[in-house]
């Protein structure tokens, strides 16, 4: 008997997932000088709302599919967060 299956850990990440994505669109409206960025990527996201906030990170990744080895890749370079973000998206 699995004690986690699929669902329960989808429900577990998105307690996390959905109020930083909502955070992030938020800002993207308030505070667009921020460059907060929201993207969904093999059934999570990868989250930016800013140098310094708290809400910026990757959640549910990889529950919907396999998760591309360029994210590591992009997500690890010298540029600003934000604009790894955006380059990672022109290219999946």
């Amino acid at each position: 008997m699995e004690f986690v299956d699929k669902a329960f850990a989808r429900r577990l990440e998105a307690t996390e997932e959905v109020p930083q994505v909502h955070h992030a669109r938020l800002y993207q409206k308030l505070y667009p000088e921020v460059n907060a960025a929201a993207e969904e990527i093999s059934g999570g996201h990868m989250v930016f709302a800013g140098v310094g906030s708290p809400i910026g990170r990757a959640v549910g990744l990889g529950l919907d599919g396999p998760v591309p080895l360029l994210i590591s890749i992009v997500w690890s370079s010298s540029t600003a967060p934000v604009e790894r973000l955006r380059r990672l998206m022109s290219v999946l």
